[in-house]
């Protein structure tokens, strides 16, 4: 047997199979060479410097420039009232406006958050436009123990009693006014507060309807406080209307049938009062 062709014949297959991979190589190589670069447009957000907080601002501080830093902010996002640089709202004999509530790092400077006076520590400068403050009596029981503290949120409980002729009386809650916010515990209204504190009134910011409600749940019944999580960021709820129940007029007096043997009559009698429980 002669082994020449059997080499020359391996020797041909494996050039064939190098041929081949080194043309399918080539092949794509070409192909992704050909292939499109796709094209990344980044477009621009043309943005303005504004002045914004540097660090925490609380309500009566005055906007010192170390307090303060510029920062590019998008144009189609600013906000009105904004300032770029502290000369913009300094007064004419060099003092600097107050801040009339809490700004916090990287909040806009705004004009409707800035006054030319400190302003004052009394619970009028806190309310916010539109809302009134009311306060209602608590006790150990009806305040949460005293763990709700100035700027909590709550919801108030009105618990009355309801005299039912089958069953007697029956005391019957119901909530009234939802997330309203704690002005003030007794006569301290500042965020020194911390842990319980026993109070005997609690002040809450509320609606001129819920002003109303308050009154008139305080004087049928008694109030009562649910503290609210600090994350519950969820809407005021409806709220049924409290309504004054009518006293139940009782007769005065009462006709009376007796029957004696065969004679009968009715005499008319005086009806008792209902004992007070």
């Amino acid at each position: 047997m002669r082994i020449g062709p059997i080499i020359s014949l391996g020797l041909s297959i494996l050039v064939g199979i190098v041929a081949v991979f080194f043309g399918r190589s080539w092949l794509n190589t070409e192909a992704e060479a050909a292939r499109p670069t796709p094209e990344v447009v980044v477009e621009e957000v043309a943005t303005q410097p504004i002045l914004v907080a540097k660090a925490l601002i609380d309500r009566g501080d005055a906007l010192e420039a170390v307090l303060l830093e510029q920062r590019d902010w998008p144009v189609d996002f600013i906000p009105d009232g904004t300032f770029t640089d502290p000369s913009d709202f300094s007064l004419p004999d060099g003092r600097l406006p107050f801040a009339l509530g809490a700004i916090t790092p990287g909040e806009p400077i705004l004009a409707a958050k800035i006054s030319r006076t400190k302003p004052r520590d009394t619970l009028a400068g806190i309310i916010e436009p539109g809302y009134r403050a009311v306060s209602i009596e608590v006790d150990d029981a009806t305040g949460v123990a005293g763990f709700v503290l100035p700027n909590h949120r709550v919801d108030v409980i009105l618990s009355r009693e309801l005299i039912s002729p089958n069953s007697g009386p029956n005391f019957r809650p119901e909530t009234i006014v939802r997330n309203v916010r704690v002005l003030a515990v007794d006569q301290a209204f500042g965020e020194e507060l911390d842990g319980a504190t026993l109070a005997r009134s609690v002040t809450l910011e509320v609606t001129p309807n819920q002003a109303g409600l308050l009154t008139a749940g305080a004087d049928i019944g008694r109030l009562g406080l649910a503290l609210r999580a600090e994350k519950d960021v969820s809407l005021a709820e409806p709220v049924r209307q409290v309504r004054r129940r009518a006293p139940v007029r009782r007769p005065s007096r009462a006709s009376v049938r007796i029957i004696e043997g065969e004679e009968e009559k009715t005499v008319t009698t005086p009806v008792a009062r209902a004992k007070a429980e």
